[in-house]
């Protein structure tokens, strides 16, 4: 990569900011979320067919999750203050783009081309970002294309009721697998609750009540955390993801937003507590950047209610110790496992990371 090549395009958007100004001197959030994606762009776009490759020096596509978060990455940029007008044309871009993973029957494939397995949360992850286009846009297709995944979603809902622990969201059609989640059920009800905040429609509502009451019911450990998977059977993984905590915790917040209930906030807080005592936030450990990205803005939701400042703050201390001591200068890119090579997972949770910070902390 010629770093040269992002200084430029990185003066083109920023202008002085970028490249007269000392970054310490200005907004140290800003700045790295615009180097940060900048490095996204240049390595890993192919801008002639609008693509993204999955791994820097490798060809291929990637999958719809890394696609999900470059698009996530992006429209966080469009929110990052005084600056996110610029990148309006790249996320209409990257929306656009998604129509390369779209069936034939409108659900998105977990990779490229007309066919392919189903993950659910591939499709509710991409849902809930054309929900964040729509705030930007305002066009009735986003929101239409949201509806249609909710519905989706609410199809795969577990409804036989001789399964252990009967209900949940299944996670894929991949053959072989069928699991409920807490990635497919937690972030189905934060699905419903956004396009219910939109919509008003009640139907959404009550199942994302319903999805929270089956994660609270069934996936919540002695420890106070989510565990990730339950088979038919009732054999669990009893594996505790952040991103898992992220979208709980983003649903609950949601909800009381919406409805005033203080026992979902009571829960946010309880599955915030929790979490922060758990998990390892050192970056490059156990916990993936991607996860962590995701977790750390439904920790900012909630600080937008309760005023907790230890959610920034933890989140801020990851970003420096990341950008200290994983960022190639010479790039811009992250590595986290210790390899040459850099992931679009990685550098898309990033630049989500420095964007969220830039956005300034509740008064």
């Amino acid at each position: 990569m010629n770093p040269h090549g992002i200084t430029l395009g990185l003066c083109t958007l920023l202008g002085a900011f970028a490249c007269s100004a000392n970054p310490a001197d200005a907004d140290r959030n800003t700045y790295r979320a615009a180097v940060s994606y900048s490095a996204m762009q240049h390595t890993f776009l192919d801008r002639a067919q609008g693509v993204y490759r999955e791994e820097s020096g490798r060809g291929g596509t990637a999958r719809a999750w890394p696609y999900s978060q470059a698009l996530a990455a992006t429209l966080a940029m469009t929110r990052v203050p005084g600056r996110g007008r610029l990148y309006v044309p790249d996320a209409a871009r990257r929306v656009s783009g998604l129509g390369g993973y779209l069936r034939t029957d409108g659900v998105f494939a977990s990779v490229m081309g007309p066919k392919g397995d189903i993950y659910y949360d591939d499709n509710e992850w991409i849902a809930l970002e054309l929900l964040r286009w729509y705030d930007v846009r305002s066009a009735p297709q986003p929101l239409a294309r949201a509806k249609r995944l909710f519905k989706l979603v609410i199809s795969v809902w577990d409804a036989d009721v001789t399964h252990a622990c009967p209900g949940g969201v299944f996670w894929t059609t991949a053959p072989g697998n069928r699991d409920r989640n807490t990635v497919t059920t937690a972030t189905g009800a934060l699905l419903g609750l956004e396009l219910y905040a939109r919509t008003h429609d009640p139907t959404q509502l009550a199942w994302a009540q319903r999805m929270l009451g089956w994660v609270t019911t069934c996936m919540l450990a002695p420890d106070g955390l989510l565990w990730d998977h339950i088979a038919l059977d009732g054999t669990r993984d009893e594996t505790h993801w952040s991103y898992n905590q992220g979208t709980a915790i983003g649903a609950n917040v949601l909800l009381y937003r919406l409805t005033g209930d203080k026992g979902a906030l009571e829960r946010a807080e309880a599955l915030a507590d929790s979490s922060l005592a758990y998990f390892d936030r050192t970056p490059g450990g156990r916990e993936p950047a991607f996860f962590l990205a995701i977790w750390f803005r439904n920790l900012l939701a909630l600080e937008s209610v309760d005023g907790d400042a230890r959610y920034r703050d933890a989140l801020q201390e990851y970003a420096d110790a990341a950008w200290d001591r994983l960022r190639d200068q010479s790039t811009g890119l992250f590595h986290f496992d210790g390899s040459r090579s850099a992931k679009l997972l990685e550098q898309s949770a990033m630049v989500q990371i420095y964007a969220a910070l830039a956005v300034p902390r509740p008064s």
